[in-house]
């Protein structure tokens, strides 16, 4: 009886060990944890990410007059607008679609994907309606709306 007691006891612990392992394993098979996720610093960078419209303009060495819109929701998609006039008045519009995601678990850095390309937002400095960054290697400086 007593020995029928400890391997109902294995068993019952190896089920649990099996439920336990397949919760926190993916169907890749490996641990799917992010870091950061849901705490309170994650919650405050990304909900003021996330409410306002982050808006630049700037002339480029052609004297093209270039504004833009980034977009970040809190479902880890976003929107990348811009509108660019050359000197001569010849207009064009694009908007991109992205998904994003905190790069590190400082959040200083947005990893965005394009589908086709990356980009990088490093060194992000967000404070007074004001995010500044290293967006793909040039300085940047958006403002929120």
């Amino acid at each position: 009886m007593e020995e029928n007691m400890k391997t109902h006891a294995k068993n019952i612990f190896f089920t649990i060990f099996l439920c336990v392992s397949f919760i926190f394993t993916s169907c890749e098979g490996g641990i799917d944890i992010e870091i950061g996720n849901w705490s309170d610093d994650y919650r405050e960078a990304t909900y003021y990410l996330c409410n306002r419209v982050w808006t630049d303009e700037w002339y480029d060495n052609h004297d093209t007059y270039c504004y833009q819109e980034l977009y970040f929701y809190s479902n880890n998609t976003g929107v990348d607008y811009l509108y660019t006039e050359d000197r001569f008045g010849n207009i064009q519009e694009s908007t991109y679609h992205f998904t994003w995601d905190w790069w590190d678990s400082f959040y200083t850095s947005i990893q965005l994907d394009y589908g086709d390309s990356f980009a990088y937002m490093e060194n992000i400095r967000m404070n007074r309606n004001h995010l500044d960054c290293i967006l793909n290697g040039y300085p940047v400086s958006f403002i929120g709306r």
